[in-house]
């Protein structure tokens, strides 16, 4: 029976009738009429960002932010909308149910983007553009900023000279910045060119033959310096080196001898010791300089040295580093002695037939050579030295045939005896405080004594016109300082040998003005009182007697301090 049919049977007369029922089909195709209804619902979504500092995890927290994102109409139109604020305490933004139909959040965003941007004053991240879709709605999109850059130029020069270095070897690190090396151009300068606002830089600048010199600042420092501070400034190594002048037959030191030194065109003499050593020593030397030298002497073949610079000179043997001169002619040695031992450093003026043709400084072992003698002529030796007696008879037109043995030609010094000391005066014993006399002692004193109850007053005016009395007994006078410590028979507690004193520690050079005043009588007679005046000046004791009436100033005398 087919399906969907039903039969009824007929009770009258037993027929059956098949009865087929038919379902009636919902219309799928009007699904498609209302798929397209259904992507243009509006629906909202949300855009969340997350800013942290570039290379770590730290949040850049109260920070102004923006996003640039598009807003979909319900047919796809695009609006451009702008969300600008404050990312909070995590670092984090969010764009609140940003507009769309269901259509492009499903299937759009492939092409239209969002932009975010934000930034402090270190840091920053801008136009940042990404895809619709990679921005999560319920997690956070992380981007990280990076570091804002400057760029910064620095000069390098020689410090002698003040003349720029190519070619210097600049190594820049810092604060989120990888090392880098780079030259420096013909003027020396080279450019920093992803200097960071914030944070440090170090500039260390090098080159063969210099000691480095190294620049740490921040981009605030360098935007405030001049451009000498930013220029780096390396100091040439230096070194001396020493040469040492022989004798190529006799393989004798050659004091005496001229080495020239020619660097780069320029020359420079000295002459071997004068004290036997046969050494020149030059200093100060930049260590990369090529050295080029010539020992000459008269008697003597020129010998030339050259090949090496200052630091490989500086590291030779003294062999190596020695000139041999090849005598010329016939020459002799001489040698200076002293009580039959060897005098190195003498002076020896050589006369040839009369005139001087050199002057030899005897080497350690006493000896010096007298070159280019012949037959004929006649030589005389002049031998001086400090503390010596000079020999001018020893050799004195002597002849070829006349020097031809060593004792002939050794020339003795007498040392000269020191004189003898002149005998110094004993000085006098001093006496800073003898027993008659009251109040302090100091390298100048002044003291005041009479025998009677009137008051008298010792005043004595110093080199710098300060007066001291009773009523100013202190006074300062080029680092001296004078002081009253005794002042008798005033108000109260009068005494019939009364005494005043005014004393100096260190007093000032100059002259003194010492003066007695007579400031209350109290006798009962006008007769004139006896005073007597003593000044002791480092010791030595000057005594003035006089005498004074009611009323009396006296200027008694001047004493001065040398």
């Amino acid at each position: 029976m087919a399906k969907n049919s039903v039969t009824v049977t007929n009770e009258e007369n037993g027929g059956e009738v098949v009865l087929v029922v038919k379902k009636k089909k919902f219309p799928w195709w009007i699904f498609l009429l209302l798929l397209p209804l259904v992507l243009l619902i509006p629906v909202k979504r949300d855009i969340n960002v997350e800013f942290l500092e570039g290379g770590s995890d730290i949040a850049v927290a109260q920070t102004p932010a923006t996003v640039l994102y598009p807003e979909i109409s319900t047919f796809g139109a695009v609006s451009e909308r702008t969300f600008q604020g404050n990312t909070d305490d995590a670092g984090k933004v969010s764009v609140k149910d940003a507009k769309m139909p269901l259509w492009y959040k499903l299937f759009g965003g492939l092409r239209d983007s969002v932009s975010v941007s934000c930034g402090n004053d270190c840091q920053a991240v801008a136009g940042l553009k990404d895809s619709y879709k990679s921005f999560p709605e319920t997690s956070y999109k992380q981007v990280r900023l990076t570091a804002k850059t400057s760029v910064e130029t620095v000069k390098v020069i020689d410090l002698d000279d003040n003349q720029p270095l190519p070619d210097a070897t600049v190594k820049i690190s810092g604060d989120g910045l990888a090392e880098t090396t780079v030259i420096t151009d013909p003027s020396g300068a080279v450019d920093i060119n992803s200097m960071p606002v914030c944070g440090t830089v170090k500039v260390v600048a090098s080159r063969d033959g210099y000691e480095n010199d190294t620049l740490e600042a921040t981009l605030f420092d360098l935007n405030n310096m001049s451009e000498g501070e930013k220029t780096l400034k390396l100091r040439p190594l230096k070194g001396c080196v020493k040469v040492v002048v022989k004798n190529l037959k006799t393989k004798t030191l050659l004091a005496g001898a001229t080495i020239t030194l020619t660097i780069d065109g320029q020359s420079q003499k000295l002459t071997t010791n004068t004290n036997g050593v046969g050494i020149g020593q030059f200093d100060s030397l930049r260590i990369t300089q090529q050295l080029n030298f010539l020992a000459s002497k008269s008697g003597y073949a020129d010998t030339t040295l050259s090949g090496y610079n200052v630091k490989d000179f500086m590291a030779l043997d003294e062999e190596k580093r020695t000139m041999y001169l090849r005598p010329l002619t016939t020459s002799l040695v001489f040698i200076n002695t002293d009580n039959n031992n060897v005098l190195e450093g003498v002076t020896n003026k050589i006369y040839k037939n009369g005139s001087l043709v050199a002057t030899e400084y005897s080497n350690t072992k006493g000896e010096f050579i007298v070159s280019n003698i012949s037959e004929t002529d006649k030589i005389s030796v002049v031998a001086s030295k400090t503390g010596y007696s000079t020999n001018s008879t020893k050799v004195k037109n002597q002849t070829f045939a006349n020097l031809n043995t060593q004792a002939s030609r050794t020339i003795p010094l007498t040392k000269n005896e020191p004189p003898k000391p002149t005998p110094q005066p004993t000085p006098p014993q001093r006496n800073d405080n003898p027993p008659d006399l009251k109040g302090q002692s100091g390298d100048l004193r002044v003291n005041l004594q009479w025998y009677t109850k009137t008051d008298l007053d010792l005043h004595v005016i110093d080199p710098c016109g300060n007066e001291i009395y009773f009523s100013k007994r202190r006074a300062s006078c080029s680092g001296g300082v004078g002081t009253l410590d005794l002042d008798a028979n005033a108000l109260f507690g009068t005494t019939s040998r009364p005494q005043e004193n005014i004393y100096w520690n260190s007093p000032a050079k100059g002259t003194y003005t010492i003066k007695v005043h007579c400031f209350k009588w109290r006798e009962r007679v006008s007769t004139p009182i006896t005073y007597n005046v003593t000044v002791i000046d480092k010791g030595v004791r000057t005594d003035k007697r006089g005498q004074i009436s009611s009323g009396g100033n006296i200027a008694v005398l001047k004493h001065t301090v040398e």
